[in-house]
C-alpha cells in the first residue's frame, strides 16, 4: 500500500468514526484505492461564543481550616449564670452581676471536631480585675464521642466571691487538648459584681 492509499483509508475511517462525514455517499476504501481518487471532507468549524461573567457578582473564595487547626477546640460563648446543672442553662439562665458572697458560676459552651472515641480535654477559667487574677481554676476532662465528627458541649465552674473586690470583673475561658496539645481560642465576658 503506498503512501496516498494509506492516507485516504485513514481519512475515511477517522471521518466515519467522528461522525464527520460529508452529506451524500464517499467512495468505500477498496474503490478509493483502485482509482486513486483522493476524498477531501472539509467541516466548517463555528466561532465559539463568548461568554461574560458580570463584573460585580464575585463568589468569594471558601475558606479552609488549615490541616493543623482541624481539632482544635473552638469556644463559642461564656457568661455568667445565676446556676447551671445541664445544657441550655447558659442561655436560659444567664445574669449580668452578682452579690459579693454569692457564688459566681461561669458557663462555656464549645466544641471540636473527634474522629471517634475519647478525647483529653483541660477546661480553664482565669477572673480578672483589671490586670490582677483574683481567681483560677482548671480541671482535666475526658469526653467520649460514638461518631466521628464535630461535637459540641457546654459546662460551667463555680468560685466563691467571698474575697473578690466589688466592680467589674472579667473571666477568660481556654480549652486545651491534651493529646495534640491543641488550646482554644480565649473568650472573656465581663461582669459586675455588687458590694453587699
Amino acid at each position: 500500500m503506498d503512501r496516498r492509499a494509506f492516507l485516504a483509508a485513514a481519512g475515511a475511517s477517522l471521518s466515519g468514526l467522528t461522525g464527520c462525514g460529508s452529506s451524500g455517499s464517499s467512495p468505500s476504501t477498496d474503490e478509493a484505492t483502485r482509482t486513486g481518487t483522493k476524498t477531501v471532507t472539509r467541516t466548517a468549524t463555528p466561532e465559539p461564543t463568548p461568554t461574560t461573567t458580570p463584573s460585580d457578582t464575585t463568589t468569594p473564595l471558601p475558606t479552609r481550616i488549615p490541616p493543623d487547626q482541624r481539632y482544635r477546640p473552638q469556644l463559642l460563648d461564656v457568661v455568667l449564670v445565676s446556676t447551671w446543672s445541664e445544657p441550655g442553662d447558659l442561655t436560659a439562665n444567664r445574669i449580668e452581676r452578682v452579690q459579693r458572697g454569692q457564688p459566681a458560676v461561669v458557663a462555656y459552651r464549645y466544641r471540636m471536631r473527634i474522629p471517634q472515641g475519647t478525647v483529653n480535654l483541660k477546661e480553664g477559667i482565669d477572673v480578672l480585675d483589671g490586670d490582677d487574677r483574683i481567681a483560677r481554676r482548671s480541671r482535666d476532662i475526658d469526653r467520649y464521642v460514638d461518631s466521628a465528627g464535630l461535637h459540641t458541649w457546654e459546662d460551667a465552674m463555680t468560685f466563691e466571691t467571698g474575697n473578690w473586690p466589688a466592680g467589674e470583673l472579667t473571666a477568660t475561658v481556654a480549652i486545651g487538648e491534651l493529646q495534640l496539645h491543641r488550646v482554644s481560642n480565649r473568650v472573656s465576658t465581663t461582669f459586675e459584681v455588687a458590694a453587699p
